[in-house]
């Protein structure tokens, strides 16, 4: 059996006997007043790593980074322009060089009605005559604007809504 540093109360019965000379401890004593206090451990100090080690991994991580932001990017490092253009068509400039025809989305900018029933009116006042009324969702298409006024197109006229009656959407 292995000894503890408190004892090892296996010997005779109970914790209160010395794991070494199993001798009866005195009353609150944690260690034999004839054998002393058991003997610790010695461990070997903990090492860290040397410079060189420590410049190796802070050099493998920042070029792991900059591999990463490399590929991320798209970055060309070789220097030759007719590599490092894009698959796809390109344009041909008068001096002969090519380059990659701009990429354009085509987004799309929807308005529709989000009130209930909305309100077209002449003119951008609450005072002004009521052309046409609006049910929600339908699609407009915005002519002009006023501060707190659209002047849109729908349903075939042409009129003032408040701002806030529009929902605007981009696809």
């Amino acid at each position: 059996m292995s000894d503890s540093l408190i004892g090892n109360a296996n010997k005779k019965n109970g914790p209160d006997y010395c794991s070494q000379c199993s001798e009866q401890l005195p009353a609150g004593a944690t260690f034999c007043p004839h054998c002393g206090p058991p003997a610790l451990h010695e461990d070997e100090p903990e090492k860290g790593i040397g410079g060189g080690q420590t410049f190796f991994r802070i050099f493998l991580i920042v070029a792991l980074f900059g591999a990463i932001v490399i590929i991320k990017l798209g970055l060309n490092l070789g220097g030759n322009e007719e590599e490092s253009l894009p698959d796809g068509p390109t344009m041909e400039s008068s001096d002969g060089t090519k380059t990659a025809k701009p990429h354009v989305v085509d987004f799309k900018t929807i308005h529709q009605i989000k009130a209930e029933q909305a309100k077209i009116r002449e003119k951008p006042a609450d005072d002004g005559k009521i052309l046409t009324v609006l049910k929600k969702g339908a699609k407009v298409t915005i002519v002009d604007s006023n501060d707190d006024w659209w002047q849109i197109t729908g349903d075939g006229k042409t009129g003032w809504i408040v701002k806030d009656e529009l929902d605007t959407q981009i696809q």
